[in-house]
């Protein structure tokens, strides 16, 4: 395929936007950046990315807008705001979601920008930070089909895989229900590894034959990178783990969710001892303070 350089401004440069907009400056497209942090601006321009003082002064020019934010509110700001994208956006180009939000604010916030001839593109991501890093990213995009043709110059350098999920708003409800599982998963997880280590059991034999066996799961997997080493990367924050369960159940407020509910109580339980900045598999920090037993394997090591 021939290779495509394009104008792109980038929003929200943090442990996840900062590598992704890394690889696309990298891949040799012009990248506008902006940040509140500075810091996290200036990283990037030393490697070639543009500074810029505002979204507004990102999105100049821009043919494609990606954003990277940790919430609805830091969404609707940097896009509608005074100084948002839609303030500078030219007709036609196309602003792409990557943060996890709600289905409602990512269908308002499209609605608001195709009355400008701005095409809005929800695409949040699975992978984590090893994903964004190495251009391995999961891609759950709701949208046009049409539009998301378009963005293969862009996505082909930050995705191994783009899943069309379906209109607007269908790839930030495909992404809470992920997380929403991937949390009731951690927690299950939590709870029996350490009863079984608190009665006795090896938890690297434990390990092998859960996963060998139908217990066996991705998220088993990752708690040797994570949970089972001494550091216990902070990789996806339990305060950011905390409000995807939030939205997944607000998404889902009408619906029978018993398991849901019971994994946001064990959530706000971790924030309130103060777990918040820490790993999301963390959360079962608060079974082995009930136990007190510590999960941790002498091989584990930290993805980071």
């Amino acid at each position: 395929m021939e290779k495509v350089e394009m104008k792109v401004a980038f929003i929200g440069v943090g442990r996840m936007g900062g590598r992704m907009a890394a690889r696309l400056v990298a891949a040799g497209h012009e990248v506008r950046v902006y940040d509140p942090s500075q810091a996290a601006v200036e990283a990037l321009a030393s490697k070639g990315a543009i500074a810029s003082r505002s979204p507004a002064e990102a999105a100049q020019g821009a043919e494609r807008i990606l954003l990277s934010l940790p919430s609805p509110k830091t969404l609707r700001d940097a896009v509608l705001g005074e100084t948002g994208v839609l303030k500078s956006a030219s007709d036609g180009s196309i602003i792409v979601d990557f943060s996890t939000v709600d289905p409602a604010t990512t269908k308002e916030i499209a609605a608001i920008a195709a009355k400008q001839g701005v095409h809005f593109v929800d695409s949040p991501v699975s992978g984590g930070v090893a994903g964004a890093e190495n251009g391995k990213l999961v891609l759950m995009v709701g949208g046009s089909a049409d539009v998301l043709q378009k963005l293969h110059p862009v996505f082909d350098v930050l995705a191994g895989r783009v899943v069309h999920c379906g209109p607007t708003g269908a790839g930030q409800l495909t992404k809470l229900s992920h997380n929403l599982l991937t949390a009731i998963n951690t927690v299950a997880l939590g709870e029996v590894l350490t009863a079984s280590v608190k009665a006795g059991a090896n938890l690297e034999v434990l390990c092998e034959v859960l996963t060998a066996g139908l217990a066996g799961s991705k998220m088993l997997d990752y708690l040797p990178k994570t949970l089972f080493t001494q550091e216990r990367p902070a990789n996806f924050a339990i305060d950011l783990m905390h409000k995807d369960i939030k939205l997944c159940l607000d998404e889902f407020s009408n619906l029978p969710m018993p398991l849901g509910q019971l994994v946001l109580q064990t959530y706000n339980a971790a924030r309130a001892k103060g777990l918040g900045g820490k790993d999301s598999t963390s959360v079962n920090e608060l079974y082995e303070a009930l136990l007190g037993v510590r999960l941790s394997l002498p091989s584990a090591q930290s993805i980071n």
